[in-house]
């Protein structure tokens, strides 16, 4: 049995592979496949649950298995590393754009599910959030057919909107509750002008959070936090500049990065046009276009008036060979470890080259964000589709796009999109929102707009929600072979913990189970309420029966 031999070696931490760095970047489309079918499929059965529980509907459980099948295989060695043979590609496109038309389906059939039943007074926007947590964040719907309209909190305060330069409306959509929904209401009528908190002379950008400097080559070159009263780069640093770094390992095209893979680059300065393309109460967006090689790089830089986050929206069309391409952030802290976000938790690695090991890690795997902190201050780079990092020397980069050529010689030579955001906040790292905002970057608001009906649902509802900001509310889905809810959580911050779970109705009964939902252990309610002790890291699987 593990751990009864005192005479075996034991391993704390983590078991770092120094080989086939280059995985955790080639074939980026499959990258952003698999981030987005993984949270589409956790989204539809958030939606399921709810719209069962509410409305008595069919949970579409042999729908949903054989799509995560789908997403399972194709995580498989070499298809998700990016090391297969071409043909591997087209069927593998093939079966996520299925499982993509099974969610939008299945997403939109659970929510006209719900929106059926709702009792709303006026025609409204029901807002739904597939999160653990309540946020107050950006929905976007198509533009109502009247030219003037308001829109309104269920107390009957007026919220801000604007127009999108795609034509969307944007809503600032405030407190929408834990694994639930909220109505807004739409009035005709002039709305409120509400003005932009964002101030801009085109090179400068000035928010409540911040003030973003621009050079001449439409990099960063100063951002200042206000909270925290700190500037994220030194001075004379540029944030966010594209680095293109001649990528030719010895052998293995598409698998491997080199240790000296640095040492050659280019930096991607050919800036083509920048105009600023949309402002409104809610946000200013900047559109930068750049050239490298036959490559066009479009970057649409977000400052927003709510948040402390400034997201930079890429829209790539690649065809280059034999080039990693990264983004540069230089990190003003003093801090000797980076901590990256991994399934259900995070982990820590060195920043410095102090022994071969630490060397040795110098492109590593995270997957939505990683940071830079001391006890004061820190910066988070976020994505919603990237898992390649080097984060060294008080540099986070980013790997966007690799182009090897061999065994796939058109490897990545296609248009791409990608989301990267910055996240500068006070304190340390686990003193911030970035896991929040990790998942409010990967995960969208869904819409519906519903006419003025009698209905027998509230305008507003959470199915669940914790009092515990490190312990995330995960996943809420149907029991495999049950009709109890499962509500799998984790905690986040390396901290023991007692927290509670609130649902939307009494409790006849709740189990702690396991992942397979099986060896269930009792579990005291209180009402519609459980108290649970969290380990550091631990995640918790419960059954609940209503």
């Amino acid at each position: 049995e593990v751990g009864k031999d005192p005479h075996l070696p034991r391993w704390r931490g983590e078991l770092y592979l120094q080989f086939h760095r280059g995985t955790l970047t080639s074939q980026a489309r499959n990258k952003r496949y698999n981030r987005k079918s993984e949270f589409l499929m956790h989204d539809c059965e958030t939606l399921h649950a709810l719209s069962h529980a509410l409305t008595g509907s069919a949970y579409p459980s042999e729908v949903l298995l054989e799509n995560w099948k789908l997403i399972l295989l194709n995580q498989f060695h070499d298809i998700l590393p990016g090391s297969s043979i071409e043909p591997v590609y087209a069927d593998s496109k093939a079966q996520y754009e299925q499982v993509f038309a099974d969610g939008v389906e299945l997403s939109a059939k659970a929510i006209a599910s719900m929106t059926s039943h709702m009792d709303l007074a006026e025609d409204s926007i029901v807002v739904f959030n597939t999160l653990g947590f309540a946020r107050t964040d950006i929905a976007v719907f198509p533009k109502p057919d009247t030219d003037d309209f308001a829109m309104l909190d269920p107390d009957g305060g007026e919220l801000p909107y604007q127009l999108s330069h795609d034509g969307k409306v944007l809503l600032l959509a405030k407190d929408v509750p834990a694994k639930g929904y909220k109505a807004f209401t739409i009035r005709k009528g002039s709305p409120t002008s509400f003005p932009s908190r964002v101030q801009t002379d085109g090179k400068t950008f000035d928010t409540p959070y911040y003030t973003v400097t621009f050079d001449e080559n439409c990099n960063i070159s100063r951002l200042y936090h206000k909270p925290s009263g700190r500037a994220v780069a030194k001075e004379g640093e540029v944030l966010g500049r594209l680095i293109a770094y001649e990528d030719r390992p010895n052998v293995y095209d598409a698998w491997e990065v080199k240790t000296f893979f640095d040492e050659k680059f280019r930096v991607i300065d050919d800036v083509q046009s920048c105009a600023i393309i949309e402002t409104g109460a809610l946000r200013t967006v900047m559109r930068v276009v750049r050239r490298f090689g036959t490559s066009t790089i479009e970057q649409d830089y977000i400052f927003y008036s709510f948040a402390e986050r400034i997201d930079v929206q890429y829209v790539i069309d690649w065809h280059e060979e034999h080039v990693l391409l990264k983004a540069d952030y230089p990190v003003d802290v003093n801090t000797s470890r980076a901590t990256f976000d991994i399934q259900f938790g995070n982990l820590e690695r060195t920043t410095h080259n102090n022994t071969t090991w630490d060397a040795a890690q110098f492109e590593v795997c995270g997957h939505k964000w990683a940071d830079l902190s001391d006890n004061g201050f820190g910066l988070s780079v976020l994505n919603d589709c990237k898992y390649g990092w080097t984060v060294k020397q008080g540099h986070i980069r980013p790997s966007i796009l690799r182009s090897a050529t061999d065994p796939n010689p058109n490897q990545d030579r296609e248009i791409h999109y990608v989301t990267y955001a910055l996240y500068p906040h006070a304190g340390a790292v686990q003193d911030s929102r970035v896991v929040q905002e990790g998942y409010q970057l990967n995960v969208p608001l869904y819409t519906s707009h519903v006419n003025a009906q009698k209905g027998d649902l509230p305008a507003a509802f959470s199915a669940v929600s914790c009092d515990m900001d490190n312990v995330i509310v995960e996943t809420v889905k149907k029991a495999e072979d049950s009709e109890a809810l499962i509500v799998r959580t984790y905690e986040t911050w390396n901290r023991r913990t007692d927290c509670t779970l609130t649902f939307s109705k009494p409790i006849r009964a709740a189990y702690v189970t396991n992942l397979l939902e099986d060896r269930d252990e009792p579990l005291a309610a209180d009402g519609s309420q459980v108290k649970l002790s969290y380990n550091p890291f631990q995640i918790r699987t419960i059954k609940v029966l209503f």
